[in-house]
C-alpha cells in the first residue's frame, strides 16, 4: 500500500540549457523571503530582550544574520518547474499581502491579546524597550484608594514602570513596520509575517512534493479564515508558525545535507518560540525529538551525528531559556500569573530533552543506541509499518469521534476556572445554547480544525499522517522531523486545548504547527492517491482536481450554510471586515482632545494602554469616583492640570453640562462557540473630557459641534 516507490516526485532534475538569472531568482525567492523575515524577527526579538530595540541596532543585525545564512539557505531550485512555481507563489503572496493590509485590524483598544501587542509595537517604534514610565501616575494614584497607575492583566506596574503583558518578539517585529510607515506600518506588519509563513509552508512541502504540488498546501493555508484573521491582527501565532516551519525546514535540510550550521539554525529558531509565546517549549520539544530521531537514522558518521544531536539540544535549550528570562524581565506579572502553564511547558520540554540527550549520548560503538529506530523498522517490516500507520489513523479517528460520546468539562474551584466558566456562560446565553458553563468543548477540537480546512481535507490529512509515519519508519531522516514536530503537540492540544473555545480565538492553538502539518499531510495524501490512478492522463487529471480542491474547499468556509434557516446565514467576518474598524480614528480624536496633558481615566480600563501609548501621556485609572480634593492635589503631582476622560458623567463636579467630545463607533467580530464567526459587534463610545480646576471641579472641553460652530 505505502511502498517507497509511491513517493510523489520531489525531483531535482536539472533544467536543460543555461539558467537565467530571473529563473534562479524566482526559484530562490521563497527561501529568501523566509530568511529575511526570520532574520528581522530574530534581531528585533533579541535586542528588545536586552532593552536595545532601535532601528540602528535591529536593522544592521538583521542584515548581518541574513548575509551570514544566505548562501546556506537561499539557493535556486533546479527543478524545471521551480521558476514557474516561484513566480506563482511570489505573485500570490503579493496579492494576498495587499488585500489583507487593506483590511488590517485597528486593534488599538485592549479587548484581547492583539490590543496590548499592537500598542506595545507602537511604543517600540520610538523606545528601546516595552517598559513604560509611570511618569507621576504612581504618586497621583496614591492620593485615594482604588485609583491605580496600571490596569489589570494587560498593564502591570513594576516599580515606577508599567509593563505590557506577554513576550516581546512580536511587538518588536511589528515595530519595524512602524519605522517604515508609522502606525500604518505597525498595523500592517503582521500581514507580512503571515505571508512569509506561507512561503515557509511551500518550502517544507517542497521537501516531499514537486514545486507545483507544493503550492497547494500554501494556497490552502492562505485561504483559511484562521490564517487570514490571525494575520490581520497582531496575534502571535503567524510568527510562531513562521519560526516552527522554518525550524522544521532547516533541520530537515541539515540532516539531509549533513550541514551542522543548518541543523543548529533549526535548533535556534525553534527555541525562539519562547520569545513569542509562553508555551513555545511545547512545540519546540517536538522539533528536538524529530531532529534526534532523524539523525539516528542518517547514514552520516556516528561521531558527527552524536555531536550534532547534543549541540542541537544545547542550542535549543539555551535559546528557550533566554525566552523565559526575557519574559521574566519584561513581563514579570504575566509570567507569575501564568506560571503553571510555563512550568508545564518547561516540564514537557525537560522530559523530551532528557530522553534526547541520554539517547544521543548512547550512540557510541558499544551501546549503539542509534540503531534503535532502524532495528524497530527492520523488525516491523513493511507489514508492521503499515500497522503502525494504521495506529496513527486510529488515534486521529478517535479524536474525531469524541463529540459522539464525550462532553469535556473543567473544574469550578480555581480563579481561572471561575473566570473561564463565566465567559462561557455569557457566550452560551447570547447564542441561545443550553447553559453549561463548565464545558470546555475540548471534545470538538478536531471539528474546530474542520471549520477552517473542511472535512475532506481533514480526512486526507489523516491518511497523510499515515503515509508520513510509514515513510519515517521505512526511510527515516527528515520524515521524522515532520512527524515529531507536528503530531505530538497536535495530539496534546486536541485532547486538552486549554483555551476559551470561541472562534477564531480557539483555533490559535492549532495555527502554528497543526494547520500547516494538516495541509501538508493532506497534500501528500492527495498526490499519493493520484499516483494510484492507472494512466498518465488520469494521474494528470487527478492532480488538477486535487489542486482545484485545495483552493475551492477553504473558500466554502467563508460562507456559513445553516440547514432549516436562511440558506446563507452569514459570511466570515474575519475575511470580509476590518477588525476594530474605527479604533484608529477614535485614538486620534482622543489624543487631539487630551493635547499632551496627564489623564484621569474614569470608569473603564479598556483604554488605559490606548491613551498611555497612543497619546504618550501619564494615566491614572479611576475605578471609583475621585473626590474633588484628590483631583485638585493631582495638579501639584503632575505640575499641570490633568484632564478627565470618562463616560461616567455623574462622577465629577462639572462647571457646566458636559457634552460628548469624542463620539466613536468601533466594530469587531462576534464571539462564536460552534462555528466561524458570522456576526459582528458594534461598540459605541461617547467620551466626555474636561480639564481639572484648582478646586477639583472639571471644566468640560468644547464638543465637536461647538468647535465647528465657533469656526
Amino acid at each position: 500500500m505505502l511502498s517507497p516507490s509511491t513517493e510523489v516526485d520531489a525531483g531535482s532534475a536539472p533544467r536543460s540549457g543555461p539558467h537565467s538569472r530571473l529563473q534562479d531568482a524566482l526559484s530562490a525567492a521563497p527561501s529568501a523571503i523566509v530568511l529575511v523575515t526570520v532574520a528581522i524577527a530574530t534581531s528585533a526579538g533579541l535586542l528588545v530582550s536586552v532593552g536595545q530595540h532601535r532601528w540602528w541596532t535591529v536593522l544592521p543585525l538583521a542584515v548581518a544574520l541574513a548575509a551570514a545564512m544566505w548562501r546556506h539557505v537561499v539557493s535556486a531550485d533546479p527543478h524545471p518547474r521551480a521558476p514557474l512555481a516561484g513566480a506563482l507563489l511570489v505573485g500570490g503572496l503579493l496579492a494576498w499581502t495587499i488585500v489583507n493590509i487593506v483590511f488590517a485590524a485597528e486593534y488599538l483598544i485592549v479587548l484581547r491579546d492583539p490590543g496590548f501587542l499592537t500598542l506595545s509595537g507602537m511604543w517600540l517604534v520610538d523606545h528601546a524597550s516595552t517598559d513604560i514610565p509611570a511618569s507621576g501616575a504612581v504618586q497621583a494614584a496614591a492620593l485615594q484608594a482604588n485609583l491605580i497607575p496600571d490596569a489589570s492583566q494587560a498593564w502591570n506596574l513594576l516599580g515606577d514602570v508599567v509593563q505590557p503583558q506577554g513576550a516581546k518578539m512580536l511587538p518588536a517585529t511589528i515595530a519595524v513596520g512602524g519605522w517604515v510607515a508609522g502606525t500604518t506600518g505597525v498595523l500592517a506588519a503582521n500581514v507580512v509575517v503571515g505571508a512569509s509563513g506561507l512561503s515557509a509552508i511551500y518550502l517544507l512541502a517542497r521537501r516531499v512534493l514537486s514545486p507545483m504540488a507544493a503550492l497547494a498546501p500554501a494556497a490552502m493555508m492562505a485561504l483559511t479564515v484562521a490564517h487570514i484573521g490571525l494575520s490581520r491582527a497582531p496575534y502571535t501565532e503567524p510568527l510562531t508558525l513562521l519560526l516552527v516551519v522554518a525550524s522544521m525546514l532547516w533541520t530537515w535540510q541539515g540532516v539531509t545535507n549533513r550541514s551542522r550550521l543548518l541543523l543548529l539554525s533549526g535548533a535556534f529558531v525553534s527555541g525562539l518560540t519562547t520569545f513569542v509565546r509562553i508555551d513555545g517549549a511545547l512545540i519546540a520539544v517536538g522539533v528536538l525529538l524529530g531532529a534526534v530521531a532523524a539523525l539516528s537514522t542518517s547514514d552520516a558518521p556516528r561521531r558527527w551525528r552524536t555531536t550534532s544531536a547534543l549541540l542541537f539540544a544545547a542550542v535549543q535549550t539555551v535559546t528557550l531559556a533566554g525566552g523565559y528570562l526575557s519574559l521574566h524581565r519584561w513581563s514579570q506579572a504575566y509570567l507569575d500569573r501564568l506560571s503553571g502553564e510555563a512550568i508545564g511547558a518547561i516540564a514537557v520540554f525537560a522530559a523530551g530533552l532528557a530522553v534526547s540527550v541520554v539517547w544521543a549520548a548512547c550512540w557510541g560503538s558499544r551501546l549503539r543506541a542509534d540503531r534503535v529506530i532502524p532495528a524497530i523498522s527492520a523488525r516491523l517490516g513493511q507489514r508492521g509499518s503499515l500497522w503502525a500507520s494504521g495506529l496513527v489513523v486510529a488515534v486521529l479517528l478517535f479524536m474525531v469521534s469524541r463529540p459522539w460520546w464525550m462532553i469535556a468539562r473543567r473544574g469550578t474551584e480555581s480563579s481561572d476556572d471561575k473566570f473561564a466558566n463565566g465567559v462561557i456562560q455569557q457566550f452560551q446565553e447570547s447564542a441561545g445554547f443550553a447553559v453549561d458553563p463548565t464545558r470546555t468543548y475540548a471534545e470538538n477540537t478536531m471539528t474546530w480544525i474542520s471549520y477552517y480546512l473542511t472535512w475532506p481535507i481533514v480526512v486526507l490529512a489523516i491518511l497523510g499522517f499515515a503515509i508520513i509515519t510509514y515513510r519515517a519508519l521505512r526511510r527515516g531522516q527528515g520524515w521524522w522531523v515532520l512527524l515529531a514536530s507536528v503530531l505530538p503537540s497536535t495530539l496534546l492540544y486536541l485532547w486538552r486545548p486549554s483555551i476559551i473555545p470561541d472562534q477564531i480565538w480557539a483555533i490559535r492553538r492549532f495555527e502554528p504547527s497543526t494547520l500547516p502539518g494538516f495541509v501538508i499531510a493532506a497534500a501528500i495524501a492527495a498526490w499519493w492517491l493520484t499516483q494510484r490512478l492507472a494512466s498518465a492522463a488520469r494521474r494528470h487529471k487527478g492532480r488538477r482536481v486535487a489542486a482545484i480542491a485545495f483552493i475551492v474547499l477553504p473558500l466554502t468556509t467563508w460562507v456559513s450554510i445553516v440547514p432549516g434557516m436562511d440558506p446563507v446565514a452569514g459570511v466570515a467576518v474575519n475575511v470580509f471586515m476590518k477588525e476594530m474598524d474605527g479604533a484608529r480614528a477614535q485614538v486620534d480624536d482622543l489624543c487631539a482632545a487630551i493635547a499632551g496633558r496627564p489623564v484621569v481615566l474614569a470608569g473603564t480600563s479598556s483604554h488605559f494602554g490606548t491613551i498611555r501609548v497612543g497619546c504618550d501621556v501619564p494615566v491614572v485609572l479611576a475605578l471609583v469616583e475621585p473626590t474633588p480634593e484628590t483631583l485638585a492635589k493631582m495638579i501639584d503631582v503632575f505640575g499641570e492640570a490633568p484632564v478627565v476622560v470618562t463616560r461616567e458623567q455623574d462622577w465629577f463636579d462639572w462647571t457646566t453640562e458636559p457634552g460628548t467630545v469624542v463620539d466613536s463607533t468601533v466594530t469587531h467580530s462576534g464571539y462564536s462557540l460552534q462555528r466561524i464567526p458570522v456576526t459582528y459587534i458594534t461598540r459605541h463610545y461617547a467620551w466626555r473630557i474636561g480639564v481639572v480646576n484648582t478646586d477639583g471641579t472639571v471644566t468640560p472641553l468644547a464638543t465637536t459641534g461647538e468647535v465647528a460652530s465657533a469656526g
